[in-house]
């Protein structure tokens, strides 16, 4: 997703020139963007397997648990790829 929405990222940072509707130039903060995915994609993309939660810390066993699971994060999901590409 970095390489998506790079371009938005900057714009976010450091603003981006735009013409409002009557033709004045303007600097812009882009503050707001969304990914909608499917379950595929979304199991891809948190780099996980299976049945397991792209969202959340939690296996398929665990889904009907009466209590929050802990969030799947960008730093859970890199940890364990590091762990995953120093075996």
């Amino acid at each position: 997703l970095d390489i998506v929405l790079h371009s938005l990222k900057q714009a976010a940072e450091h603003g981006i020139m735009l013409s409002d509707p009557i033709g004045c130039s303007r600097h812009h903060f882009t503050t707001l963007a969304s990914y909608i995915v499917n379950m595929p994609e979304a199991i891809m993309l948190a780099a996980v397997g299976g049945t397991t939660s792209p969202v959340m810390m939690a296996m398929y066993t665990q889904f009907r648990d009466s209590f929050w699971h802990e969030p799947r994060t960008r730093l859970t999901t890199l940890a364990q790829l590091a762990v995953f590409l120093l075996k």
